[in-house]
Parts: C-alpha cells; sequence; structure tokens
C-alpha cells in the first residue's frame, strides 16, 4: 500500500470529549478518513489533495491520502488493504475505475461500517446518484456537463466542419461520459464529422504526439477539443509546431494556463474544473453522516455558487470567473 501523505491531525487542545464537537453539535472530530485518489501526477490531483488535507484538519479529522497512480487494480488493492485495518471511519473514493472497486465499495467497506462518499468518476455504473449503499457522488464530469461542452463548441463553429477529441485513459469515466455525449449530439448536428477519438495518460507529451498526428492525417480539420487542460499545452504547442493557426482548440479544465490561453486566443475557450470544491464535498458528506445529519445523494459542481452561472470560459466572460477568485488551480 503506498501512502502518499502523512496523516493530518487535530490535537487534544482542539477536542472536548471524544467524539463530541466543541459546540455539541456532532462527533466529527477523532473519526478517521482515507482518500482514494486516482492519482497525483497532474495539478488538478495534487490540488484536490492538498485542499483534502486542509478540509480535513478544519472537520477535525485524521486523513490518510491514497495515490491510485491511474491503476485500477493497484487502487482496489489500496483499499483491500485500508478496510483490513479496521482503522477508517470513512473513505472518499475518487476511482480510477468505477466498476473494479464497486464490489469492494458498496458490500465489503459498507458492512464494516465505512461510510462512501465518491467524487469524479461514478461507481458501479450510476450516474448522478449515490451508487447502493453509499452516501453521496460529487460530479461534474458527467454525461451532461460534456453535451454541454459540445453545444458550445457547436455554437461557437456555428458552420460546423471536422472535429477530433482527444481524452484520458480509455477506461476512465470522463473518457466513457465523452463517448456517451457524442453519441447523443453528433448525430443532432449532420454539419459536423467526428473524425476520431483518442485516449492518452493525460499529459501534455503524449497529447502533443497524438495532436502531431491527427494533424497530420488531417489537413482539413476544423476543431480539435481536449478533455483536460494539462494535454491541451501540448495540443496548442503541436499545433503552433506545424503552422496550424486554421485549428481552433477548445479545452476542459480551466487552470491557469488555460485562462491565460483564452487570454492569449491560443485556444478558443476553456469549461471550468473544481478541484477544491470537489473534494470539499465528499468530506462534508461523511461530516453530515458523522454527525446524523441527512447527505445529498448527489453534488452538482456545475450549480456551485463560485461559478458566475456558467462553466464555459472565453474571452467576453473571462473577468468574470477572476473576479469570482477563478482558476483554483
Amino acid at each position: 500500500m503506498f501512502l502518499l501523505s502523512v496523516v493530518v491531525a487535530c490535537s487534544a487542545d482542539d477536542t472536548t470529549e471524544a467524539g463530541a464537537s466543541e459546540n455539541g453539535e456532532g462527533d466529527t472530530e477523532g473519526h478517521k478518513i482515507a482518500f482514494f485518489s486516482a492519482g497525483a501526477s497532474n495539478n488538478y490531483l495534487i490540488t484536490g489533495i492538498e485542499h483534502a488535507e486542509v478540509v480535513a484538519e478544519e472537520y477535525g479529522m485524521d486523513i490518510d491520502v491514497f495515490d491510485g497512480q491511474f491503476d485500477p487494480l493497484h487502487q482496489l488493492n489500496q483499499i483491500q488493504n485500508a478496510i483490513a485495518t479496521e482503522e477508517y471511519d470513512g473513505f472518499v473514493v475518487e476511482a480510477v475505475d468505477g466498476n473494479q472497486v464497486c464490489d469492494i465499495l458498496t458490500n465489503d467497506a459498507v458492512d464494516q461500517g465505512i461510510a462512501i462518499s465518491a467524487i469524479n468518476i461514478e461507481l458501479c455504473g450510476v450516474e448522478d446518484t449515490a451508487a447502493e449503499g453509499t452516501l453521496t457522488f460529487v460530479g461534474g464530469q458527467g454525461v451532461a456537463a460534456y453535451q454541454e461542452i459540445l453545444q458550445s463548441i457547436f455554437k461557437e463553429v456555428p458552420d460546423g466542419g471536422k472535429m477530433v477529441a482527444i481524452g484520458g485513459p480509455a477506461t476512465g469515466t470522463p473518457y466513457l461520459n465523452f463517448e456517451k455525449a457524442l453519441e447523443i449530439e453528433m448525430p443532432k448536428k449532420p454539419e459536423w464529422e467526428l473524425v476520431g477519438l483518442h485516449s492518452t495518460d493525460y499529459t501534455a507529451n503524449k497529447a502533443y504526439q497524438v495532436a502531431q498526428n491527427v494533424l497530420q492525417a488531417n489537413s482539413d480539420l476544423d476543431v480539435i477539443f481536449s478533455n483536460y487542460s494539462g494535454m491541451t499545452s501540448g495540443i496548442v504547442e503541436a499545433a503552433e509546431s506545424m503552422g496550424r493557426d486554421d485549428v481552433k482548440i477548445f479545452d476542459f479544465g480551466g487552470d491557469e494556463w488555460a485562462f491565460n490561453a483564452v487570454e492569449e486566443g491560443k485556444i478558443q475557450q476553456t469549461a471550468v474544473m473544481l478541484p477544491k470544491e470537489e473534494v470539499e464535498r465528499g468530506i462534508e458528506a461523511l461530516h453530515l453522516h458523522f454527525n446524523g445529519e441527512d447527505v445529498p445523494e448527489f453534488y452538482d459542481l456545475l450549480d456551485e455558487d463560485i461559478l458566475p452561472g456558467t462553466i464555459h470560459v472565453n474571452k467576453e466572460n473571462i473577468d468574470e470567473f477572476r473576479e469570482k477568485g477563478l482558476p483554483e488551480y
């Protein structure tokens, strides 16, 4: 078992009686939780991990963080080992493969009394709700989000054309959700042709290689959509190196690089992701549960107050996002 971080603990001076908060409202303090991150190899994930530690400390929880390394079997083993320790009261799980860990989380963990919050990646094939036996799902990268992004692309490029999409690992839920959205939206727009859907490891280097091949094979390409800002930088570099300023690039991720790229005209627009709210809602659900309060079965990150009414960032509205303190990473 690879433990990414040390335990964030609340000192004895910060608590009253064991299992009771200072104001007597509940028993969050003293609980130990684990956060199973899908990985720790990019800014989005690192931001989420760092914020999880901050939020857990604010709630008076101890937290261990595990790096899933984008390896479904590795993460499954981490969860198995964590259950076997009998140390944890709750898990926040960002699954590498939501089906791979379905049974162990909804049966083994729940049977042991461990409360489960799923974030980012749905468990057991459900959509926009908690899997049976778990507390909640926190999501903002579901099929509906990708449909909205596609509709925005169609609006920005009304004449249609040829599009290539570049995503992360093909077994990952974001990739599969985008694939579903394409199957729903593309038939509605006969003026558009999808000439490729490519998987990567979410890195700029891999995306650069894929984009080079795509651009070489498609002299009449109109649009590239990238499913993560950390990849998009490589795609932009590939397009610039080949002199392909005729190709419009759209991004999902909304990090600081993407915001700057929108302002500089390197990409048409980005869509914001919220790694801090994502982990915060997952831990909040455990807090509510430990205090005997109702827990929402679904937290929709697309409805977060920090957003100025949309997730789509372009030159016209970017100042509204910056006024809200975005991007987060």
